[in-house]
């Protein structure tokens, strides 16, 4: 649960939803010195479309509870590789396939970045 609503503390429930949803290599970058964009981006692997959209559906909803809306929602599914994005403001929220982690390499590009670790 998100006892504070600071964009951190929806970064580490992301991570935590996505672990409870089997999402692996998960990671969370603090990118709030790198570009204004967003302050933390959140990448998880998942195995399937299947799994993805259950990612997906669990975030939405729980944010939704605790009343915070997504701004956006980009979906790459029909594409080889897949990868689905939630913009929450200064959260964006990275769900990849295997294959798209591998080709946009996110880490990669935002090596700079600071990673940061969550209870799961």
């Amino acid at each position: 649960m998100i006892k504070k609503t600071t964009p951190l503390s929806i970064a580490k429930e992301s991570a935590k939803l996505m672990w409870a949803k089997k999402t692996k290599d998960i990671v969370l970058l603090n990118i709030s010195k790198l570009t204004a964009i967003a302050d933390y981006f959140v990448i998880g692997t998942v195995e399937s479309s299947v799994q993805m959209d259950a990612v997906i559906d669990s975030i939405k909803k729980n944010f939704k509870q605790k009343g915070l809306l997504q701004l956006s929602r980009q979906e790459m599914k029909d594409s080889s590789p897949s990868w689905q994005i939630i913009d929450y403001g200064s959260v964006v929220v990275h769900v990849m396939t295997k294959e798209a982690r591998e080709f946009y390499s996110l880490e990669n590009v935002w090596h700079k970045a600071r990673k940061l670790s969550f209870k799961k």
